[in-house]
């Protein structure tokens, strides 16, 4: 799923951004965290990271900002390799930011993935797949999940990573408000609601879907987070009636929020879906799901 390719000097890697077709929260675990089950798919909106050789590890980005300092994803990934690797090793990475933050789309852990690649190809350290999301299961839930297929079931915290060999056609619209939502803040919200609602998984239903017309997920798309995200910060733009009323066959919210997606069987219906919500006040693209 992550593109690697080599360049000028040294590698470049396309990390892809994710939505979740649903997410269900099964419990609390001991130790803090959920137990999830999730279905996920990656689409086609990317970030660029690119590595060269030099002697200290450096980092710069152009686009959307992000944080340089111990936050940074990308940074912890080239330490945590650089001390799975043995002697003190340098790079230099410059990021391509063009998936929003805090929004549901798991550009953060999508970098970690791409620079724990892009770091393993350039230092020529010959790790498997298997062992690089083992290590990036370090720095986030979801990062395992960019090293496999583009659909895949995630349980435990997502950690655990099932594979999907669907194929689906469906094009999706992505929208989201000029705020981004903590993943923590979420959860914290969520606890405190104790929402009781059906605790069904709901994996079997939507991978049923996936094969059809967009209009067969319309019920399915459940987030159990989305009365969580919304209880967090008042929003101006309801992207759920925005994307309905244009005729959207099915919508979700990704993650923890604040960004949803409405899904369409043609390019054409997306666009129009992304341009209403463009005419609502959000930012908003067309991206078709990886692997089709």
């Amino acid at each position: 799923m992550l593109g690697l390719a080599p360049s000028d000097g040294g590698w470049t890697a396309e990390a892809p951004a994710k939505v979740n077709l649903t997410l269900r929260v099964l419990g609390r675990r001991p130790d803090g965290y959920h137990d999830l089950e999730s279905v996920v798919a990656a689409v086609s909106l990317y970030d660029t990271l690119q590595f060269c050789e030099a002697d200290s590890p450096t980092f710069s980005c152009e686009g959307i900002s992000v944080p340089d300092g111990e936050e940074n994803l990308v940074m912890q990934a080239a330490r945590l390799l650089a001390e799975r690797s043995g002697p003190a090793r340098g790079a230099r990475i410059r990021l391509e930011k063009r998936i929003p933050h805090g929004r549901g789309f798991g550009g953060g852990s999508a970098d970690a993935a791409a620079a724990l690649a892009g770091l393993n190809a350039l230092w020529g350290l010959g790790l498997a797949r298997e062992d690089l999301a083992q290590l990036g299961s370090r720095l986030g839930s979801d990062v395992a999940f960019f090293f496999g297929a583009p659909i895949a079931v995630l349980r435990g915290r997502g950690e655990r990573v099932e594979p999907v060999r669907i194929r689906c056609r469906w094009w999706l619209a992505l929208a989201w408000p000029d705020f981004g939502l903590s993943t923590a803040d979420v959860y914290a919200a969520y606890d405190r609601l104790a929402v009781s609602e059906d605790k069904r998984p709901a994996a079997t239903d939507i991978l049923r879907a996936l094969g059809g017309s967009a209009g067969g997920a319309r019920t399915l798309l459940v987030n159990d987070l989305e009365k969580a995200a919304q209880s967090g910060r008042l929003n101006n733009i309801d992207f759920r009636r925005v994307f309905e009323e244009t005729g959207a066959p099915a919508v979700g919210m990704t993650g923890s929020g604040s960004a949803y997606f409405a899904l369409a069987d043609t390019e054409g219906q997306a666009r129009r879906l992304a341009d209403a919500a463009r005419a609502a006040g959000a930012e908003a693209v067309v991206v078709e799901l990886l692997g089709r």
